[in-house]
């Protein structure tokens, strides 16, 4: 098969974009509005699902009164100018002319809206290396289910088998492993490689992308 059908999906926050601990800061102050405390396991279990399933899990977890609908404007509200002071990750510009050069085509895929990537990647100038962006609202089932990064490839038209995913979660991982895709998975080197889930590969940062595209 040539390049063209080769695709780089990479997730948004905490991939691509330096975005992690705001999003931290985030989840415990939502939560401080109903005087309960989170967790560092909360979070990372909440790291990567559309925030629709984000707002159900916490109401549901901690019983909290308002409903969904008042639970996700708070929530909106909060992360309301969050991208706006969300850096790209270290390296992230070379990654990607690294693999426009080399014939990759690349796409955002993340459980953040389309508008809301899109506006963050127009911010920060990387708008013109990825062509399509596939958003939380863009799909019916979020990750983990596959349907986010089954729908990258196809509007990419790549194949699974020449194309790598980047993602910085479990969840996002097992969506991406079942859509087929060999997965970077950040920030998980400290992981015994015996648990390591079956298609993944382990980085430290971002910027080690580059050594898999050749």
């Amino acid at each position: 098969m040539g390049s063209s059908n080769r695709g780089l999906l990479i997730d948004l926050d905490g991939t691509l974009a330096d975005s992690i601990t705001p999003l931290k800061q985030v989840y415990h102050e939502f939560l401080g509005h109903f005087h309960v405390s989170g967790s560092e396991a909360e979070f990372q279990r909440l790291n990567g699902p559309p925030l629709p399933e984000i707002i159900a899990y916490l109401r549901a977890t901690h019983h909290l009164a308002p409903s969904e609908v008042e639970l996700l404007k708070l929530y909106r509200r909060l992360l309301q100018n969050l991208h706006n002071r969300v850096p790209p990750a270290e390296g992230a510009l070379h990654v990607l002319q690294v693999a426009r050069e080399q014939g990759w085509r690349m796409a955002v895929v993340t459980s953040s809206n389309h508008a809301t990537a899109e506006a963050w990647l127009h911010q920060n100038r990387l708008s013109g290396w990825i062509e399509v962006i596939i958003g939380g609202d863009d799909v019916s089932r979020g990750k983990p289910d596959p349907e986010p990064y089954r729908l990258g490839l196809e509007r990419l038209g790549a194949e699974a088998s020449q194309s790598l995913a980047v993602e910085d979660s479990s969840m996002g991982a097992l969506a991406a492993t079942e859509a087929g895709l060999l997965t970077l998975l950040i920030n998980s080197s400290n992981v015994p490689q015996s648990h390591w889930m079956n298609g993944t590969r382990h980085i430290r940062a971002f910027s080690e992308v580059t050594r898999w595209l050749s």
